[in-house]
């Protein structure tokens, strides 16, 4: 990041290849370098890692599938375009799933010197995940959005007082089918949200960089995650804390749709 502030060289974090679990029709890591050379965006990978599906036929970190996701990746860089090798770790409530979250962290230790970052992310929350919509109506049909709040925020601080991660994504996503057309009514508040700045100063005092996600613009939230507003107040008012920005793209169209987005916001982040 330092180096990327200096040169004010555009980077876009946050890209998903064929190797994640929500992707079914994804690109290769090589689409992606060609594709931020033509751009002038120095791309980062960070496919989905779940310590829960260790063990799942197929899943590409797996002991033994491994190889092949780091092979392709090396394949990639052959290219000589510089890019990034990180992944998006899901970090789990630890009152539920102390042990997946202990299986993530031997995961890490054993494998950190493949990879440029580690970045952690929560997803689930109670037994359902957040960022999907109908599984988010699910949960809204055991417990009020009020509690899932709770339960977000807490696991978040969690995970960033771990210290297992270098980042963490989008920090307030809780609030991704908030507004016109989403699961819940938006309601100004979340955009000012007193625990995404607890979060942000959290990240500032452990070390850990923050994501300036740039994907709320295709959803009901319609900012970036952190909202727009706190991420400009907290940056203004916090010189020490670290921002990266991340598309969240899932294939290179998204890449390339988002590029002024990531160019524009990289300007402002590196100023």
């Amino acid at each position: 990041m330092a180096d990327a502030r200096g040169r004010r060289q555009p980077l876009d974090l946050h890209l998903h290849t064929r190797f994640s679990i929500d992707v079914t029709r994804g690109c290769s890591f090589e689409e992606y370098v060609a594709a931020g050379d033509r751009l002038g965006i120095v791309p980062g990978f960070l496919d989905h890692f779940q310590s829960e599906k260790l063990g799942t036929h197929g899943y590409p970190f797996n002991e033994e599938k491994l190889p092949a996701f780091l092979e392709a990746y090396d394949k990639a860089k052959q290219s000589g375009f510089k890019s990034y090798l990180g992944l998006e770790v899901d970090y789990y409530d630890p009152t539920i799933h102390a042990d997946w979250n202990a299986k993530t962290t031997e995961w890490l230790d054993a494998h950190a010197r493949d990879f440029d970052y580690f970045v952690g992310t929560i997803h689930d929350v109670f037994t359902g995940t957040i960022t999907i919509p109908f599984e988010l109506e699910a949960l809204l049909k055991e417990h009020d959005f009020a509690a899932i709040e709770d339960r977000y925020f807490n696991a978040l601080d969690a995970g960033i007082r771990s210290k297992k991660f270098q980042g963490f994504a989008h920090l307030d996503v809780i609030y991704r089918f908030c507004g016109k057309g989403g699961v819940l009514e938006g309601k100004s508040t979340y955009y000012s949200e007193p625990r995404t700045i607890d979060a942000m100063k959290r990240c500032e005092e452990t070390g850990t960089a923050i994501e300036l996600n740039l994907r709320g613009f295709d959803h009901p939230w319609k900012s970036t995650y952190p909202a727009e507003p706190l991420f400009i107040t907290f940056k203004n008012s916090h010189p020490g804390a670290v921002f990266f920005p991340g598309s969240d793209s899932h294939d290179v169209k998204t890449f390339e749709r988002l590029a002024p987005v990531t160019k524009k916001y990289c300007d402002m982040l590196f100023c």
